[in-house]
């Protein structure tokens, strides 16, 4: 038997998965380290667009490291909205009132901008402190492309923060039933008036289907689902998306480490042309080498000059 013979040694690498947990919070607003005092207000961004040389004692790394996620405000008897959370770290300095914090949906173009200012007295007595602000007043909706910047008031050249976007929601947890070739998905952190999508795929260029998907009531308790499998492989993902147009899609392929994988079942040889072949059923990079088996010591020696990469089938000739 060939399969005593020959042994196909795989090497394979996988890929990375991102699921996001969106926290809950009751009401958004603003805040700021340092016990500083500091207030915000709606702004119109023109005032501010226009950018001036800086002073010279100003440094261009007085604003830095902002972050921007994704909260759900949740209040009783009223559907939960989606917020950008947006933080920044500023040093203060004489020359800076306060910060500019603008939101462009590149979908349709339409801007929110709020002003933030700072206590005069407290601000200087300060002067050179790294001061956090933290405003998530900003809604927004799923997958929308949002470009965000951060500016100083007065807007001075140079000294600009900006950062895309894409707002997501939705968190996977699943149970794997290999026995019935089952994956139980639940689905938390998604819009509770919205319906919501999920479906098993195999991960190529683009997630191909790998069953029918299932649909989960946004008005329904019960928020979890159950899907069938052929087999549990690198490339089987679970997807999910809010069931609005142009939506987002958040993929957890949780078997990419190989675990309860099959990949070799696909190995065929042809005794005519005396080819043995294996078309990988993912899109994984091999390493193929071949070996005889010994049947004194079953130590499999290697074969020379057949060691092959190949992203795709691999043929192995003349066994």
């Amino acid at each position: 038997m060939i399969s005593s013979i020959v042994q196909i040694l795989l090497i394979i690498l996988f890929w990375n998965s991102d699921c996001q947990i969106i926290p809950r919070i009751e009401e958004c607003g603003l805040s700021c380290s340092q016990g500083i005092h500091c207030k915000s207000k709606p702004s119109s961004g023109i005032f501010n667009s226009f950018c001036h040389d800086a002073p010279a004692t100003l440094s261009s790394t007085v604003l830095k490291s902002m972050k921007i996620s994704t909260v759900m405000k949740c209040v009783q008897g009223s559907p939960c909205s989606l917020h950008l959370n947006i933080k920044g770290t500023l040093s203060l300095d004489e020359n800076i009132r306060g910060l500019e914090i603008c939101s462009l949906s590149l979908d349709t173009q339409q801007s929110q901008c709020t002003n933030v200012r700072f206590a005069r007295k407290k601000s200087k007595m300060l002067n050179g402190k790294k001061v956090q602000v933290q405003f998530n007043c900003i809604e927004v909706n799923v997958a929308q492309h949002i470009y965000v910047t951060m500016k100083t008031v007065p807007n001075y050249c140079e000294v600009k923060l900006s950062q895309e976007y894409y707002v997501e929601a939705g968190k996977f947890d699943y149970k794997v039933d290999r026995t019935r070739k089952i994956i139980s998905v639940n689905v938390s952190n998604f819009l509770r008036d919205q319906d919501y999508y999920v479906r098993l795929c195999h991960k190529w260029f683009t997630c191909e289907d790998a069953g029918a998907f299932a649909v989960i009531k946004g008005k329904e308790s019960l928020k979890s689902v159950s899907l069938k499998y052929s087999q549990l492989l690198p490339c089987l993902c679970i997807e999910g998306w809010l069931a609005i147009p142009d939506a987002r899609r958040i993929q957890l392929c949780p078997f990419e480490n190989g675990k309860y994988c099959v990949l070799w079942d696909n190995i065929v040889y042809n005794p005519v042309t005396q080819t043995l072949a294996w078309e990988p059923a993912c899109p994984v990079l091999v390493m193929v080498n071949l070996c005889r088996l010994m049947k004194s010591n079953d130590h499999c020696e290697d074969i020379q000059n057949s060691s092959k990469n190949s992203p795709e089938k691999v043929r192995a000739m003349q066994i």
